[in-house]
């Protein structure tokens, strides 16, 4: 599940990143060009990337990399970069989330390698990758880095719950097409449960757990997020609101408190991997992102299947959306020859051959998705769907953008505010942030469609 992003931002961020170009020039002149600075993966991840390392090690001998697990307070946390920049102490290239990209380009984090790609490569160098994901790394006409692993959201179900309440899983085929949410809810009151007290026991689609954000009913609805011609983002447009409206409408018919109560039963706050509502059993309906090999790991005798994201009618094109990681080469960099080749090797087939096999995430490398490796062929629908994926729109408010949408989504889960009232005050506070970077335009595809 995604989690709720924190940033330095405003005020604190300007002032903190004061003076950042004096200091990052003099320390890069500094390094060994044959040594290469790397924050890299942490976790299970972390072997798998040694593996790349070494790998390129056979290749270019003569070069070392350093690689080290830089602690963060959160996937938009920019404590620990601000602070080596400030200090002269950046990495060479730091593996990020992707969506980040934008807004710490836009404070001056991280280095362009749109030179780098002048300098050494030719016209169709990106195009190896899948364009969104190259995408989501750029901003105003220059690239900040290159795309790793990606993944597309899906709806999960429970194929014995589905039985018990009279459902053909043919109906859930992936051929057939997307569900509709209509068709889902119905089939979630069939499996809905209540104890003698009126707790819930069991649930079906939940549309706001996981990876149902708000963001994702809206991208459903056809909503445009980002307007080039007038340089503007409108939080209030129809499509969105019509996405918070049926939040908030759900978060009435369904109780949010007692659905919340059954969170916290099933799958309570820092709880083992193996614990969630849908793994036990307790909920039929969940979307989320490739979450195939935790399933195989932890519940091997689950019977699930996946399909596309419901969506509002009958033989609406399916939908869905892509996050994702990336090398980044953060403000002072060495930006050596040496450190591009790694960059490339690591992100490039040499790296992605290597990885995505083993951690079970989508290739943003176009030669790798053809690969006939059976852990890449297995991914099935999660490839199949990159053909009309994107990514979150690359601002440079990106994180203020996310956050406001995601407390928006929490004021209509609570209540507390009517789905205008949530989005008139995120629109509040997103739109005067954005003013300050206009003119600006996003990458061709995502101003004009919100896709």
């Amino acid at each position: 599940m995604m989690q709720r992003r924190t940033f330095l931002g405003g005020a604190a961020a300007v002032g903190a990143l004061a003076g950042l170009g004096m200091l990052a020039g003099c320390t890069a002149a500094q390094r060994d060009p044959n040594q290469i600075r790397l924050w890299g993966v942490g976790g299970d991840s972390r072997p798998v990337e040694k593996k790349i390392i070494d790998a390129y090690g056979k290749v270019a001998p003569h070069v070392s990399v350093v690689n080290s697990t830089v602690p963060s307070n959160g996937t938009g946390d920019a404590t620990s970069i601000i602070t080596a920049v400030r200090g002269g102490t950046a990495p060479d290239l730091w593996y990020m989330d992707a969506f980040s990209c934008a807004q710490y380009a836009s404070l001056g984090l991280l280095e362009s390698i749109t030179p780098l790609i002048e300098k050494y490569e030719d016209s169709t160098f990106l195009d190896q990758w899948l364009q969104f994901s190259t995408d989501s790394l750029s901003l105003n006409g220059q690239v900040y880095g290159l795309p790793m692993d990606t993944d597309t959201r899906v709806l999960y179900y429970n194929k014995r719950l589905l039985r018990a309440v009279g459902v053909d899983l043919d109906e859930f085929d992936p051929k057939n097409g997307p569900p509709t949410i209509e068709r889902v809810l119905e089939i979630s009151q069939k499996m809905t449960k209540k104890d003698g007290r009126g707790n819930y026991t069991r649930l079906g689609l939940i549309p706001w757990d996981g990876e149902a954000w708000a963001y994702t009913w809206s991208l459903g609805n056809q909503a445009t997020f980002f307007d080039d011609s007038n340089c503007s983002i409108d939080l209030t447009a129809k499509p969105i609101l019509d996405a918070y409206t049926f939040l908030y409408d759900q978060a009435r018919e369904m109780d949010f408190g007692k659905v919340d109560a059954f969170k916290a039963t099933y799958e309570p706050p820092n709880h083992p991997p193996a614990q969630t509502s849908f793994q036990g059993e307790q909920q039929g309906f969940l979307i989320a992102q490739p979450i195939v090999s935790s399933l195989e790991k932890y519940v091997p005798n689950l019977d699930y299947g996946y399909t596309y994201l419901p969506v509002a009618h009958k033989g609406d094109k399916p939908y869905t959306w892509s996050g994702g990681f990336s090398l980044v080469a953060p403000k002072g960099s060495s930006m050596t020859k040496e450190m591009w080749d790694f960059m490339k090797f690591y992100c490039g087939k040499p790296g992605q051959d290597i990885y995505m096999p083993a951690v079970h995430t989508v290739p943003t490398q176009r030669d790798v998705l053809k690969s006939t490796n059976p852990a890449i062929e297995s991914l099935g629908l999660f490839v199949d769907q990159l053909k009309f994926s994107t990514s979150r729109p690359p601002f440079p408010v990106s994180q203020i953008w996310w956050d406001s949408m995601a407390q928006a989504q929490d004021s209509v889960k609570l209540g507390t505010k009517t789905p205008i009232e949530a989005l008139e005050t995120a629109q509040a506070r997103v739109a005067p942030q954005m003013d300050l970077y206009c003119p600006f335009t996003l990458p061709k595809g995502f101003g004009g469609t919100g896709a």
